[in-house]
């Protein structure tokens, strides 16, 4: 079997800006403050599609980018690091997707 390549960290990573954090909870901050805010009243949403359900609802608009995002579909679901394409995820860290730090345990990761 051949070696395994090693992560550089374990910190996890912002599907829509490429940015990294420590854990999960700063990430969800992060996307709820930066990415899931109506740009009209200020509220805050956990995710895309909320966002786009609250400004079609509320401001009778359409919203169809994530704001402030590279990527700019809302029609992927993210919350945190769940709902990441497995695709990216393992293009991110360079291993498979089973490795990558998740909200409940990543004790498993530091352990090594």
């Amino acid at each position: 079997m051949g070696k395994r390549k090693k992560r550089s960290s374990d910190k996890v990573w912002c599907y829509y800006r490429d940015r990294e954090f420590d854990d999960e909870k700063i990430l969800v901050h992060h996307q709820k403050a930066e990415h899931f805010k109506c740009r009209v009243c200020h509220k805050k949403h956990s995710t895309a599609g909320g966002i786009a359900i609250h400004v079609l609802q509320v401001h009778k608009e359409t919203v169809s980018q994530v704001p402030n995002a590279n990527l700019l579909s809302t029609d992927i679901e993210v919350y945190g690091m769940q709902g990441i394409p497995s695709d990216l995820l393992e293009a991110h860290y360079g291993e498979e997707e089973t490795n990558v730090p998740c909200i409940h345990n990543n004790l498993h990761l530091r352990a090594k």
